[in-house]
């Protein structure tokens, strides 16, 4: 079996897209089904929580999970451009209406203000800003370089 080659990849992709967001996706998981209090009050600190939302953070743990498996996995099983791009405009998609919660939360006013977030606001929204740039960038087909052609055996 032969190996997958990225090397037309872009190498800040690579390591964001195959290996620091799987993981971080992976903790998603974790957080929202075994500490669901806590990931709430990072996302919105005036919420109050109560365990008859617990399927609602049983099934962000789903949605984070298929994140993690469709980086960890997918993406690593091919050297197809345009699968990236579609796997990632669908998650550059998650992103948006991630921060519009966000903002809905904050406020323009807090959330255009660095100087009035948390450490948690700090979190997401370095952890939902800088991949969803690269995500843009991407699917904008920035860094990618010429597919090599398969050899015929």
């Amino acid at each position: 079996m032969s190996r997958t080659s990225h090397a037309h990849i872009a190498l800040p992709y690579r390591i964001l897209f195959l290996y620091i967001e799987p993981l971080a996706a992976f903790f998603g998981t974790y957080t929202n089904l075994f500490q669901p209090e806590p990931y709430l009050l990072s996302l919105s600190p005036n919420a109050v929580y109560s365990s008859l939302t617990y399927p609602i953070y049983a099934q962000m743990a789903g949605h984070d999970l298929l994140f993690s498996w469709l980086q960890a996995v997918l993406l690593r099983s091919t050297s197809s451009v345009k699968i990236w791009k579609i796997v990632l405009f669908g998650m550059l998609m998650c992103d948006v209406l991630h921060l519009y919660g966000s903002y809905i939360v904050l406020g323009a006013e807090g959330f255009f203000n660095p100087q009035t977030w948390r450490w948690e606001e700090w979190i997401t929204f370095v952890m939902t800003y800088g991949p969803g740039l690269l995500r843009a960038a991407f699917c904008l087909g920035i860094g990618i370089g010429k597919v090599p052609k398969a050899k015929n055996s």
